[in-house]
């Protein structure tokens, strides 16, 4: 069945409707906190809400009838009076402005005016539409005060960041020591003027090199683990002790420098902060080469006094003992234990002599100062230590084979009084154009952080940078430790 019709509503349920329409309508707009009204086309009241109430204390009533500029003011409504003729015209019309009222404080407010027309379109009056927009524009204003104040803040803090920035790059253009910026993998991003006589090269061909790049190939893997281990340092610690190597310039020689690494962990860069140490490693081969000289010195003094002296005492006391035996003394016997001991003494005189200055004249004597550096290791620390070579070394400098015994001597010591070993082997081969020295042990071996503390390993590293050789030392595979020193024989 289809649906029944609703049936029409009777005239007096109409005007009830409406009724009940304009009452909610009324009640809406009468707890409006903004002022409404309605004017005629006097501009007198017809109506107007309970916020007049509000912002003038007069009651809404009393304004029916009376005119709008006798309310607000002669000064607000000479400024209202251009807005009123247009909205009296049949136009909306909307303003805003500070109004001194005659009741009631100065208000910021947002105006509204719109005509209000009978059945026929003819304008009767208008209807007025005030907002209280104090509180929003005074934090409006506030807000841009702010914005300005904080916009100075940002614009003295950016020119003090530009300065900043001018001296640190001016200080770093201006520094005498190569600075280079790397990336993660280690290539470089930005160099500083210097590198150019660093390298050789300009610093815009350094871009995109990694420094490894111009290092020797036996010094590129343990240049490689020092930038990973500085790329893992705490931030706290920011960079970790220094690393010496060699550069290759240009021209092709070699340069001995001081690398330092800085991390930068927000920024995911490094900087390689490069020293030419040439001048300082000249100082110090100096300086071993006199130290040298000197234990050389000391040691033909004691060979060629102390133990003469101790070697003639060594006769007279085995003659005095003879003749005591001969003559059936009962002083024969402490007499040829005296002589012993005097022995004894002259072969530790000898050892000390051998250990303060090895004979270097040639270089298959390197060869001779190993193997007896290896017998006296074993006969006075009564452990297996072993020496082989492997090739011929007459070309070697006296220099280099004195540097290449004293560091076999410093890493025998180490072995025995760090490392707790009980066998030590001495290899001395060539390779290619280099002679290179290795001892290794069976003992406990060693933590990284020891290898840039330890005095005894800085002093190998100084002996063989001064024949401009370099050192490494690493932890073997079974167990123990292999010191391994190269040096070329053509520097």
């Amino acid at each position: 069945m289809p649906a029944s019709a609703a049936p029409p509503r009777l005239p007096a349920e109409d005007a009830l409707v409406s009724n009940e329409e304009a009452s909610l309508e009324s009640k809406v707009i009468g707890q409006l906190p903004a002022l409404i009204a309605g004017f005629d086309l006097n501009r007198r009241y017809i109506y107007c809400n309970a916020a007049y109430r509000e912002w003038f204390g007069l009651d809404p009533q009393s304004l029916i009838g009376r005119r709008f500029e006798e309310v607000v003011g002669d000064a607000v409504y000479q400024i209202a009076k251009p807005y009123v003729q247009q909205a009296l015209a049949g136009n909306d019309a909307n303003f805003e402005g500070s109004f001194v009222y005659n009741h009631g404080p100065t208000r910021h407010v947002n105006v509204h005016y719109s005509p209000q027309r009978n059945d026929n379109g003819q304008v009767t009056g208008y209807v007025s539409l005030t907002v209280d927009v104090s509180r929003q524009r005074t934090a409006e204003q506030r807000l841009r005060e702010l914005t300005a104040e904080l916009e100075a803040k940002v614009e003295a803090r950016t020119q003090e960041l530009h300065q900043t920035l001018e001296a640190l790059q001016a200080t770093v253009q201006s520094a005498p020591d190569t600075v280079l910026v790397l990336d993660a993998s280690g290539k470089t991003i930005n160099a500083n003027p210097a590198a150019q006589r660093l390298f050789g090269l300009p610093p815009e061909q350094l871009i995109g090199q990694p420094l490894s790049a111009f290092l020797p190939v036996a010094d590129v893997e343990e240049f490689s683990e020092f930038f990973e281990e500085s790329k893992r340092a705490s931030p706290a610690i920011r960079s970790i002790a220094p690393r010496e190597s060699m550069l290759r310039h240009a021209s092709g020689s070699l340069i001995p420098i001081e690398v330092a690494i800085g991390v930068s962990p927000r920024l995911d860069h490094f900087t390689a902060f490069i020293r030419d140490i040439s001048r300082r490693r000249g100082l110090e081969t100096e300086l071993m080469r006199v130290a040298v000289d000197e234990r050389r010195h000391i040691a033909q003094d004691l060979h060629d006094s102390l133990c003469q002296e101790i070697s003639a005492v060594h006769f007279a006391v085995v003659a005095l003992a003879q003749r005591l035996k001969s003559g059936q003394s009962t002083e024969a016997e402490t007499t040829r234990k005296i002589g012993l001991m005097v022995e004894e003494t002259l072969d530790h005189a000898r050892h000390i002599a051998h250990g303060l200055g090895p004979v270097m004249e040639e270089g298959d004597d390197l060869v001779r100062a190993l193997r007896r550096l290896a017998r006296t290791t074993e006969d006075l620390c009564k452990l297996p230590c072993s020496m082989q070579s492997n090739g011929q070394f007459s070309d070697v400098d006296r220099d280099v084979g004195t540097q290449l015994y004293f560091i076999a001597q410093e890493a025998l010591n180490n072995a025995l009084r760090h490392a707790h070993a009980s066998r030590i082997d001495i290899e001395l081969s060539r390779e290619k154009n280099e002679v290179v020295l290795r001892v290794s042990d069976n003992g406990s071996g060693f933590h990284p952080s020891v290898e840039s503390s330890g005095r005894g390993l800085r002093f190998m590293r100084y002996r063989a940078a001064g024949v401009s050789g370099s050192l490494r030392l690493r932890n073997r595979q079974a167990e123990g430790t292999e010191l391994e020193c190269r040096v070329p024989l053509v520097s």
